[in-house]
C-alpha cells in the first residue's frame, strides 16, 4: 500500500513538473526582464506553494483511501516532494528556466516592461503580496465546492454517458 502511494505521488510530481516550454532564442535583455518579473511577482515561491498545496491534497486523499499506509511514509513523501518543488522553482531551478520561455511565448518585451512598471506601484506590490492568499483561498473554495457538488456532477456525467449509449 505504501509503495502505491509513493508511486502515485511521484507520478503526480512528474506530471506537475513536466510543463513543456517552447524552445526559442530569447534576447538577453528580454530574458533579464522576464527573470526580474518572475522575481518581483514571486512566481517561483507561488509556483512552489501551489505545487505543494496540490500534492499535499492529493497525498492526503490517497491516505484517506488507503489508511493502512504508515504515517511516516506520508511524511517522507510530502517532505521530499515539497523540497523538490521548492528547488525546481528557485531562480536557478530547472522549472524557472522553462518559465522564462513560457513567458516569452505569451508576452512581448514591451508587455513585460509594462508589467514590471505595474508591479513597481503600490497596487502592484499589493497584488503580489495577496496573490498567495487569493490562490490558497481559491483552492480551498474549489475543494469545498467539489466536496459539496461531486456526487451531483457524477450523476450528471453518468446520465450523459447513458444518454449517449456509452455506459449502461
Amino acid at each position: 500500500m505504501g509503495r502505491r502511494l509513493v508511486i502515485a505521488a511521484l507520478t503526480f510530481a512528474a506530471f506537475v513538473l513536466s510543463t513543456p516550454a517552447r524552445a526559442q532564442a530569447i534576447d538577453p535583455q528580454f530574458r533579464s526582464d522576464i527573470e526580474s518579473l518572475l522575481q518581483v511577482t514571486g512566481a517561483g515561491s507561488l509556483g512552489a506553494q501551489m505545487a505543494m498545496l496540490v500534492s499535499n491534497q492529493v497525498i492526503d486523499s490517497m491516505k484517506k483511501a488507503q489508511p493502512n499506509v504508515p504515517e511516516r511514509v506520508v511524511t517522507i513523501v510530502k517532505e521530499t516532494l515539497n523540497a523538490e518543488f521548492t528547488k525546481a522553482f528557485e531562480p536557478s531551478g530547472e522549472l524557472m528556466g522553462k518559465m522564462v520561455g513560457i513567458y516569452a511565448s505569451h508576452f512581448t518585451p514591451q508587455e513585460v516592461k509594462a508589467l514590471l512598471a505595474f508591479y513597481g506601484t503600490d497596487v502592484g506590490r499589493k497584488a503580489v503580496s495577496v496573490l498567495p492568499m487569493l490562490a490558497q483561498d481559491g483552492a480551498a473554495a474549489g475543494q469545498q465546492w467539489a466536496q459539496q457538488n461531486m456526487s451531483r456532477v457524477l450523476g450528471v456525467l453518468q446520465q450523459r454517458l447513458r444518454d449517449e449509449g456509452l455506459v449502461k
